[in-house]
């Protein structure tokens, strides 16, 4: 009787531990993200310290439509158009110095400025065509500096220290090189800081996948939620997450899924870092009322909570746009609706709590 009792005691005893244990790595290992959890709104106040305006004096002439990419030097700021019309140079005080819209086939032309990167500290804007694999040189003053060739597609780069870093998310092998690498300009290598290795996963959500403070590029890989950091050339896990909406890699292989495969599962949509915590929102697919989710991260405490709305509670300014750009490691930025026919852009710097 008395053994008995002591093998049924083991018994319990060892599957607690492979619970505990089970339990606890998965804990560790990753950040559950569950995006039907958050019921309340992400209010400004909980965040931000003080909101500041620049008003740029886009003008009837400016065809400045929308902004993909957002640059803060000094004394200017560089817009990437989000449809092709190329990068609009301001003054800090919101006049327009220069455009950048060389269209064309010739060496010092592109057919698209499908991405686009800034190196602030020589003060060269980056151009890159993806129908020609060339990326372009130019001042701020739009004056064209010299041009490179490249070997490989990529969606999207950046540039630090003379050094290319290359950013191809997409599994497909037709790209023949799908991760992340680094080229440099002088010596014209190349070499691999990360391999994406599946099989082909053809659906694509394209959105944000890079954000960059100072010469630290963070970078979201959307096949595995995975969130990395690149320095000194280096690349390292920061969390990794546990999406509970995580589209099935089987539904990925093609590029158009059934509408019922994806219901209600999620991608990411954007990201914003900052030296506390990590921003990030979701799109969920199919979903009625509202598309997106926001979630507010500590990368350091592992602290993640989940939000419907991101609401601005402290002045009258609105923003519907769902997206943040990076300015740095204290201070992002958003796009202020614009009135009808306004010949003015403004931008709401949103300068947040130590």
């Amino acid at each position: 009787m008395r053994k008995a009792i002591i093998k049924k005691t083991m018994i319990t005893l060892v599957i607690l531990l492979l619970v505990s244990s089970s339990c606890t790595k998965q804990t560790s290992d990753a950040i559950s993200v569950d995006l039907q959890q958050g019921n309340n709104d992400l209010l400004y106040s909980s965040f931000v310290d003080k909101l500041d305006y620049v008003h740029l004096k886009a003008g009837k002439e400016c065809l400045l439509t929308g902004i993909k990419k957002i640059y803060f030097d000094n004394d200017t700021i560089l817009i990437q158009d989000s449809r092709n019309e190329g990068i609009f140079v301001f003054s800090k005080g919101g006049d327009l110095i220069s455009h950048i819209n060389c269209r064309g086939q010739g060496p010092e032309e592109f057919l698209d400025d499908d991405a686009v990167a800034v190196d602030t500290f020589r003060n060269i804007i980056y151009v890159y065509d993806m129908m020609s694999f060339k990326i372009n040189r130019y001042t701020y003053d739009g004056v064209f500096i010299s041009s490179d060739k490249q070997k490989f597609f990529m969606r999207d780069f950046s540039v630090v220290d003379n050094k290319l870093f290359a950013f191809q998310p997409c599994i497909n092998k037709m790209y023949k090189r799908n991760g992340i690498w680094s080229y440099d300009f002088g010596t014209q290598k190349d070499t691999t800081l990360l391999e994406h290795k599946r099989e082909d996963e053809l659906f694509e959500c394209r959105s944000t996948y890079i954000k960059q403070i100072n010469d630290t590029i963070y970078y979201y890989d959307r096949n595995n939620d995975y969130i990395y950091v690149i320095e000194n050339n280096s690349i390292s896990t920061l969390v990794k997450l546990s999406l509970k909406q995580f589209i099935p890699i089987s539904v990925r292989k093609v590029a158009a899924p059934n509408p019922n495969e994806l219901y209600q599962r999620a991608m990411i949509f954007d990201f914003c870092p900052s030296n506390k915590q990590f921003f990030m929102s979701y799109f969920i697919f199919d979903e009625e009322e509202n598309y997106y989710r926001y979630v507010m991260m500590n990368p350091k405490t592992k602290d993640c909570s989940v939000f419907t709305e991101l609401v601005n509670d402290m002045d009258s300014y609105v923003v519907s746009d769902p997206k943040i750009f990076c300015i740095n490691g204290n201070t992002w930025c958003r796009i202020v609706d614009q009135e009808e026919n306004s010949e003015i852009i403004t931008l709401q710097i949103l300068c947040l709590k130590d």
